[in-house]
């Protein structure tokens, strides 16, 4: 796994670099909640999946370009640069931009499938159409709704939008979650 070393950048003249002021809108407990009680009406479930190399999937759009230092392990041996810079072009981790340019590049990836921006819960889109509503925490997806809608929502954004496979909730913002029928 590859970082971006904000701690340490500098301008062309050596100064702190100084960044757009972009920010990301992550989810909040509560629209998980309301997505997990969503996925507990009768006939409906709860799914999830993960973004793999998320923020990667998504260029780096800054007003000012970034380079960065290539490490020695990471060069190839061909290469006789003493201090070889490259142009950042996708948004690595670390980078301080890179949470809202990975957001802006998922919420265009799920309207283009016909998700709509749910008012009042950042990060959460409904499909009317299959009336499924998908909340987003970084790069972590739960989607709630009718059971057998799922799969072709998660095949649709699987065309736009790199995911690991989908599975039954079990996992999300650093909880557990187990679900068991009633008596």
């Amino acid at each position: 796994r590859i970082c971006f070393r904000g701690d340490d950048v500098k301008d062309s003249d050596g100064a702190v670099a100084v960044f757009q002021e972009l920010s990301a809108s992550p989810t909040t407990v509560p629209s998980a909640n309301a997505n997990i009680a969503y996925g507990c009406i009768p006939g409906n479930q709860t799914t999830q999946a993960d973004a793999v190399r998320a923020y990667v999937q998504a260029e780096l759009r800054s007003l000012n370009e970034t380079w960065v230092l290539i490490p020695k392990e990471l060069r190839p041996p061909e290469w006789k640069f003493k201090r070889p810079y490259c142009r950042l072009l996708k948004a690595l981790y670390g980078h301080p931009e890179s949470g809202a340019h990975w957001e802006r590049h998922l919420t265009s990836a799920v309207r283009s499938i016909g998700g709509a921006a749910v008012e009042g819960h950042p990060s959460s889109f409904y499909f009317s159409e299959k009336s499924l509503l998908l909340t987003v925490y970084e790069d972590d997806l739960l989607l709630s709704g009718p059971s057998e809608a799922h799969s072709s929502l998660w095949s649709a954004l699987k065309k736009v939008v790199q995911l690991d496979e989908p599975e039954p909730l079990n996992r999300f913002l650093g909880r557990a979650h187990d679900f068991r029928q009633g008596k």
